[in-house]
């Protein structure tokens, strides 16, 4: 790492730690540059990579922190790393989101669809619904699946989005493979959406996959809030 990268990386996690305020003026370059022993340059580009994350605004005068509103998608990768385990209501959020957008992926997915890449997702559902599937199988089909559903659509956007989303924040909103989801949970939405996509009913398969990541959200938070009761347990010990 380099030396701007690291100081904007310190001064990121406290931004977001809220030690800054909305509108504060952070430390001048002088002072950041005896803190850390570094030419006032080496800030300066420290000051330009926050500008870029959206979460400062550089003016003359100094830098001041701006509403997390403005700040770019990237910020909430570290958001979610701020803690271990991470904030359970962030996670929540996080899901909420991908929710949405799979069902809109579903939904256009099923409706534009050619017959094989409709046979392709009645393949991959029918193998998440088999009783002896482990549940690390089962999560690597759910995301085959919406992969498909994405290029079926046709919609290159969604690409993008999904990657910004679910590529490279799964590993801290995916539920707990230490406990996983039982077959009997997540079976009903699975038997709505593969009759959807066998009537090639476009609303009631996005209806179907937005059932089903309520149930993994539900899951997720428990999963969560029991790391951050076990991790709070261990501190007072």
């Amino acid at each position: 790492m380099t030396q701007d990268s690291s100081i904007a990386a310190a001064l990121r996690d406290d931004i977001l730690r809220g030690q800054y305020r909305c509108g504060e003026r952070l430390p001048s370059e002088r002072d950041l540059a005896e803190r850390f022993g570094v030419h006032r340059s080496t800030v300066r580009a420290a000051f330009k990579r926050l500008e870029q994350l959206g979460i400062a605004d550089i003016r003359p005068g100094g830098a001041r922190v701006n509403p997390i509103e403005k700040a770019s998608l990237d910020v909430i990768e570290h958001l979610l790393a701020l803690e271990d385990p991470p904030d359970p209501e962030l996670v929540d959020q996080t899901l909420e989101t991908m929710s949405g957008f799979l069902a809109l992926a579903a939904r256009l997915g099923t409706e534009r669809g050619t017959d094989e890449e409709r046979e392709e997702f009645i393949t991959i559902l029918d193998e998440m619904m088999q009783s002896d599937v482990p549940h690390a199988r089962r999560t690597e089909l759910f995301s085959m699946l919406n992969d498909r559903f994405i290029a079926a659509s046709g919609n290159t956007v969604l690409q993008v989005v999904r990657h910004g989303l679910w590529t490279r924040y799964a590993e801290y909103v995916v539920p707990d493979h230490h406990r996983p989801l039982g077959k009997s949970q997540v079976e009903p939405s699975l038997r709505r959406l593969l009759q959807s996509v066998r009537d090639r009913a476009p609303a009631a398969a996005s209806e179907a996959i937005y059932e089903l990541t309520a149930v993994i959200r539900k899951h997720s938070r428990l999963s969560h809030e029991s790391k951050s009761i076990a991790t709070d347990a261990e501190g007072t010990q």
